[in-house]
């Protein structure tokens, strides 16, 4: 009868222990002098801290006024100025791969299929590219398309018509036929 009256045991888990880290530490025994003085007599190298640059006052101000003057934004100063010489970006690198067609090339295409395209023998795309591997013969036929597709054609998009198909002349009602020259030459000459 008396296990009937006994404390039982309750379901689930059982209660998590107290951590001990909250607790004051309890005070340890005082180490022998020979060890006190050989902790004395070692002491540790402390590491420089590293210290937070003030764009506030002083050379920082210096440095951000002369980036506000020239219109530069924070973002991009701070990663062309920071002390660290291999997170630095060296000023005229881009990040990416750099493109096949420098910009020179490039003017020299637009020119041609501009000049092409008012002397109505208009080039298509393919056309450009026959243009382009004459230039740039060490690239292949697809990194030429793709450059002149994705980067050329975009940049130039307001001095050029979009490079299509040419298509086969056809006589018009008003276009010069024979006959005509003809009429024209017995006048003029």
């Amino acid at each position: 009868m008396t296990s009937f009256f006994s404390a039982k045991k309750t379901p689930g888990r059982p209660a998590k222990k107290t951590p001990k880290y909250g607790h004051p530490a309890a005070e340890k025994a005082p180490a022998p002098a020979a060890a006190q003085e050989a902790a004395a007599v070692k002491p540790k190298a402390k590491k420089p801290k590293d210290t937070r640059t003030s764009y506030s006052k002083g050379e920082g101000l210096m440095k951000m006024s002369n980036a506000e003057v020239h219109e530069i934004p924070f973002t991009t100063l701070q990663t062309h100025i920071t002390p660290n010489d291999s997170k630095r970006i060296k000023l005229g690198s881009g990040v990416g791969r750099k493109p096949i067609l420098d910009d020179q090339r490039e003017a020299i295409i637009v020119d041609v299929l501009i000049r092409k395209d008012r002397a109505n023998e208009g080039a298509s795309v393919g056309e450009a590219v026959d243009i382009l591997e004459q230039m740039c013969p060490e690239y292949s036929r697809k990194q030429l398309d793709l450059a002149f597709r994705r980067t050329v054609r975009p940049q130039y998009s307001e001095r050029m018509t979009n490079p299509v198909a040419v298509q086969a002349t056809t006589t018009k009602r008003t276009a010069i036929t024979p006959a005509q020259q003809w009429r024209w030459r017995k006048v003029k000459y």
